[in-house]
Order: C-alpha cells, then structure tokens, then sequence
C-alpha cells in the first residue's frame, strides 16, 4: 500500500499531461495562407497602372497610363470539377481633362483562377501560372510555370506577413513573390508581385527590356558595355500595377 498512492498520483499526471497535449494540438491550427488568394464573387480590386513601351522601330518612349478593374464575377464548376473564379479584367484610360470616375469602364478580358489546398492558380492569356504555394513560407520555392509551356521559372517569397503602405492603403500582412530577376549584358528581367491577406494581389511591377549592340560602332561598345542597361534600352517593356482600391459589390 505504501506504493500505490505515489504510483497513482504519477499515473494522473502522465494521463493528464497526454490529454492536455492531445487537446493543445487539435486546437492547433496551422495557418495556410489562404487568405491572401481570397475567391469570393464580388470582390473586386482597382488598380493604377503606368507602363513605358520601348519601341524600336520609332525608337521613342511610348508611356501609357490607365486604371485596371479585376472583379471576380462568378464561381463555377471546371472541367475537373473544381470550384473555379470567373474573373472580369475591365479598363479606363487616363484623361488629363475628365476625372476617372467620370469614365466608363471598358471590359478587356475574362480570366480563370482556381484555389487548391497547395496552390493559387491564375489563367492569363490563355496561360496558366501557378502565382502561390501554401503553406506561404520563406521556405518555399516553385515552378510558376509548371501548368504552361513556358520555360520553368523558379518563384519563391522573399517575405510574409509583414505590415507594408502600397498606394494610399496599409496593410498588415503583406507578401511578396519573386518571380524572376535575371539581368545581362543584352537583356533585364524583373518581375515581383505583392499580396495582401483578404485582399490579393496588390502590387505588381515588371521590368522586360532588351538592348543590342547593333549598330554602334566598335569605337564605343566600351562606354555602351560599362553603361547601365536601363540607361541604354532599344526595346521591352516597364509597368508598375498598384493598388487603388478593393471592395464587394
């Protein structure tokens, strides 16, 4: 008898530390991302857009710049029966002498996008790009292009859940994706996109450009060399998306 009460006593303990363990991790809840990529028909977000075409037949600066509307529209069913976002990219383009809210928008194009356990997936130009992975993490990496033909691109987030200011609007758990930043002697790739939770997307800036040395003369390929490819760009493409405003209607 003299052992079965302390015996007992650590019994309880060992039973009551199981259980309380057992509790603590079906209460855990690992936080995915998935609010970051939200698929909720109505939601909409606004965007100002200024983009520079690099023409190398005038061989001037072509600068353009417009509001961009993406409006989840619809849910429906695809083809592998998969929840799936009908989404309506609409279009205004900047007036000097007429406010934006004054003019009409344009639709421009319908894209799709799915949200699955493991991936935010988005079809663009009839392309689909797998745009995040979950969970988000710093950790991870990715092929962006793994649902397309293109040549594989290595995506992965520089951060997560960080406060961020984009346009006019804070946000308190921001990431970023980086998508490609590969620059040469003839060509520089840039492109990073930003969400924000229960919002999405809400930055975007892309920087596609080239510049050949033909044509200049041997007498100068030195200063054209040991010169910045952005101080010497024949051709490509530049354009920062960023958020106006979001909402449900």
């Amino acid at each position: 008898m003299k052992y079965f009460f302390p015996l007992l006593i650590v019994s309880l303990l060992i039973i009551s530390t199981f259980y309380s363990c057992k509790k603590d991790k079906e209460q855990e809840v690992v936080d995915m991302g998935y609010s970051y990529f939200p698929d909720q028909a109505g939601n909409y977000t606004v965007y100002d857009v200024d983009s520079f075409f690099y023409n190398d037949f005038t061989d001037h600066i072509d600068t353009f710049k417009f509001q961009l509307k993406e409006k989840i529209e619809s849910i429906f069913q695809d083809n592998q029966n998969r929840p799936t976002m009908r989404i309506e990219s609409y279009v205004r383009f900047y007036n000097p002498i007429v406010p934006y809210p004054s003019i009409p928008w344009k639709l421009r194009n319908v894209w799709t996008a799915n949200l699955t356990t493991s991936t935010a997936e988005k079809v663009e130009e009839n392309r689909r790009f797998i745009k995040l992975v979950f969970p988000v993490t710093t950790k991870s990496s990715w092929n962006g292009n793994a649902q397309n033909t293109l040549d594989p691109l290595n995506y992965s987030y520089l951060f997560v859940d960080l406060p961020r200011s984009i346009g006019k609007a804070n946000f308190d758990s921001v990431l970023q994706v980086n998508q490609q930043d590969v620059t040469n002697l003839i060509s520089k790739k840039f492109y990073i996109e930003k969400y924000a939770r229960h919002v999405g997307l809400v930055y975007k800036h892309v920087i596609d450009v080239q510049s050949q040395p033909d044509g200049v003369p041997d007498s100068l390929l030195p200063k054209w060399i040991n010169t910045p490819i952005m101080d010497r760009v024949d051709a490509g493409v530049q354009y920062t998306l960023t958020i106006n405003s979001y909402g449900h209607e």
